[in-house]
């Protein structure tokens, strides 16, 4: 204990056990997604460049959750659907090697086994509850573990950036469109 700030010190041997302890859930993690097949290249869904159809099923779990009241209610799956392709539409242009760490992170929350110790979430996505859902995100947004707070800010990315480029996410957040007259000027 730190007399002056009241703050807990990391010591040099609870950092050691931490740290162990990280590395051998996230080597478990991804062993155990090696063994389920996570390895092997998955073509994307049918209508997809990018997302695999787990993917797709991760997303529209999760995206309901990050979006909130902004995710209209009414015509909830077409807008879910918009959303989805504006998703797909955003991996696409990730280099290869940007590519394979997304889905990297797909694989570790869509494997069973990894999606329990990583998220807390047992069901597979369709079924979750959307209150599970939204402690496994809070806990990867504010885990003192940076792989999992990384991991979080690339699916809230996808889903915020992506609603935003979509007429009715743009709706959302109160963009009135371009302004008349200088849109009128550069189209004419």
């Amino acid at each position: 204990m730190n007399p002056a700030s009241g703050a807990t010190e990391l010591g040099r041997r609870e950092f050691l056990k931490l740290s162990a302890g990280s590395a051998a859930l996230l080597s478990a993690g991804a062993f155990s997604a090696t063994l389920a097949g996570c390895a092997k290249h998955e073509a994307p869904a049918a209508g997809y460049r990018f997302l695999r159809s787990g993917d797709i099923a991760l997303f529209a779990a999760i995206a309901p959750v990050v979006l909130g009241s902004s995710l209209p209610s009414e015509q909830r799956e077409v807008h879910l659907a918009t959303l989805l392709k504006a998703i797909d539409g955003a991996g696409v242009p990730l280099q290869a090697p940007g590519q394979k760490m997304v889905y990297q992170l797909f694989d570790l929350l869509n494997t069973g086994l990894t999606r329990r110790l990583t998220t807390g979430v047992s069901k597979p996505w369709p079924q979750a509850e959307p209150a599970e859902i939204a402690v496994f995100l809070d806990r990867w947004q504010n885990s003192s573990i940076g792989l999992f707070n990384a991991g979080y800010r690339a699916l809230s990315k996808f889903v915020i950036g992506s609603w935003i480029g979509t007429p009715q996410g743009l709706k959302a957040v109160g963009y009135p469109g371009p302004w008349a007259p200088m849109y009128a000027a550069i189209n004419a």
